[in-house]
């Protein structure tokens, strides 16, 4: 019953709680400037870390080690190391390259007049033949590489060496500070944002009170305030939606053009929208986890 009674009273809770946001408005600003810089922060932090989770995820699977084999062996017996460096912990596939297919790569990669000259050595090739290993855990790669440079017949490994390995390090630690950043700033975001909006509350201690000695129920008493969490919480995500739907895009296009394609940005759409859809959501559930809060003491009996 007292269900109901609330939701045929639902248009009276929500004049009444924008008449309280109107009648308190120097605390309804602030409690909106709060919302609006957490999630604005949180929006930018969570957007940087899922971006560098692409480009690490990205770097990862373009790395391969370039093994080259003694070119005294034949195809035959050079493709029978294959089981050896399959074997290896961390290798995920092999790719052999015959000595021809390496040589028609090398003339491939030429201009005009390099083609001509490597493709006098068709009939005498002096490459011998290849593999391209794959890793599944590329923080291994350096580790690997060590491993295969071991195998007899193995005449040269390529995987860009320390280099790599501290590339690969950076991107994972940059990432992981991101993502516990994200979520340490959401942590307090909400505990800044329910005490802002307990302020706000706790300046009109004296209204519930009359309402309780009225007869008032906790439910009739808790909904104005949760709408104003409600309303606080729609308004404060405005301005972080809008930053990130145009400023997302700006950075996009200008990264889209600076940065090779290796480190390249998720796209705008449908992200932007998906990363404002929860911020929409989290500044509505910030508010009401707030007000609630807030006015839980209140109503204790």
């Amino acid at each position: 019953m007292e269900f109901i009674s609330c939701l045929k009273n639902l248009p009276r809770h929500i004049k009444s709680a924008i008449q309280n946001l109107r009648r308190n408005a120097v605390m309804s600003i602030s409690c909106i400037f709060t919302v609006t810089l957490t999630l604005l922060l949180i929006s930018v932090i969570t957007v940087t870390a899922l971006d560098i989770q692409k480009m690490a995820s990205e770097f990862e699977k373009s790395l391969t080690i370039y093994v080259k084999i003694d070119r005294t062996l034949s195809d035959e017996d050079a493709q029978k190391l294959q089981p050896t460096i399959e074997g290896i912990e961390g290798v995920d596939a092999v790719e052999f390259s015959t000595k021809e297919q390496e040589l028609n790569k090398l003339i491939e990669a030429q201009n005009d007049q390099g083609k001509k000259l490597f493709e006098t050595y068709k009939n005498n090739n002096p490459l011998g033949a290849a593999f391209n290993v794959t890793t599944s855990k590329s923080y291994d790669i350096s580790t690997i590489g060590q491993q295969i440079e071991k195998i007899d017949s193995v005449s040269e490994v390529n995987y860009g060496g320390e280099t790599t390995s501290s590339l690969i390090n950076i991107l994972e630690s940059v990432r992981n500070v991101c993502i516990a950043g994200s979520f340490i700033l959401g942590l307090f975001a909400i505990f800044l944002i329910s005490n802002t909006i307990k302020m706000a509350i706790e300046s009109r201690s004296e209204e519930i009170k009359i309402m309780r000695l009225v007869g008032a129920s906790n439910w009739y008493i808790r909904l104005p305030y949760m709408f104003e969490g409600i309303i606080i919480g729609v308004v404060g995500s405005i301005l972080p939606i809008v930053t990130i739907l145009l400023g997302y895009n700006y950075i996009y296009r200008i990264a889209s053009t600076t940065l090779p394609a290796l480190l390249e940005l998720i796209r705008p759409y449908p992200f932007s929208l998906w990363v404002s859809l929860v911020i929409f959501i989290s500044g509505i559930v910030v508010g009401i986890i707030g007000s609630i809060s807030a006015v839980k003491r209140h109503l204790k009996s």
